[in-house]
This record gives C-alpha cells, sequence and structure tokens, in this order.
C-alpha cells in the first residue's frame, strides 16, 4: 500500500452515527466524515465508487482500476470529535511484483484534493499534516 499524507483535525460538526461501529470495531467512528468528504470530492468532479466500512473506520472508495484509489477515514482513538484521514494507492499483488506501475501520481492526485477540502471542514481546528 502507498499512502499520501496524513491529516489529522478536530471538528465538531462529524457525530458518529447510531449502529455505525456495529459495521466496524467497537469505538470505530468515521461515516459521517466519509460521507462528507465523498460529497465533497464529487462536487470538484472525482468519481467515488462508495462509502464502505472497514474495521478501522470508513473507506472512501475512489476507484478499482488501474489500481485501487481510496482515502481512509476514521476517528483518533477514544475520540468522537478528533478526526484523521489519508489517501491510499493499493496494488493488486501482481502490480506489486511486476512494478509496472507507479502510483505516485494518483496519490499526488488525491493528496492535493485533500489538502484543498479540508479546510472546508465546518468548524475545524488543531490541523496536524504528517
Amino acid at each position: 500500500m502507498n499512502t499520501g499524507p496524513q491529516v489529522t483535525f478536530t471538528s465538531d460538526f462529524f457525530k458518529p452515527i447510531p449502529g455505525e461501529e456495529e459495521k466496524t470495531n467497537p469505538g470505530c467512528y468515521g461515516q459521517a466524515l466519509a460521507n462528507w468528504l465523498a460529497e465533497q470530492l464529487r462536487e470538484r468532479g472525482v468519481s467515488v465508487e462508495g462509502v464502505i466500512p472497514e474495521d478501522f473506520g470508513w473507506v472512501v472508495m475512489v476507484s478499482r482500476k488501474p489500481v485501487m484509489l481510496w482515502f481512509a477515514c476514521s476517528n483518533t482513538e477514544d475520540s468522537t470529535n478528533e478526526w484523521m484521514v489519508y489517501p491510499v494507492a493499493e496494488l493488486s499483488v501482481l502490480q506489486r511484483l511486476l512494478k509496472r506501475v507507479d502510483p505516485t501520481p494518483e496519490i499526488k492526485q488525491l493528496s492535493a484534493h485533500l489538502a484543498e477540502i479540508v479546510p472546508s471542514v465546518p468548524g475545524i481546528t488543531n490541523v496536524i499534516w504528517e
């Protein structure tokens, strides 16, 4: 997996949705954040395939070919108002073995979208890029 910069921030705008942690793991939230991010991406003309629960939180699936491109969205440990997001390019086993696919351009593009969207999070504070 190749990841771009991770951003962590505080915002009371995103609230845990009742029952969402039954789809992830206890204490793992981010569905509201993922839904919001998906809408922001669509407004920018980015195709979004959907929002998917994962054990760590939520995925905004952007595309599956030629590589899987997605954003990870979740709360930080034991928090319901501190969030983290980062872009991911996931290569198949064959792509990793043959090394014919360089996901760097896709990660840069996703990272650029994220950098432009994050400042528009309602009530955002404590923004940290890593």
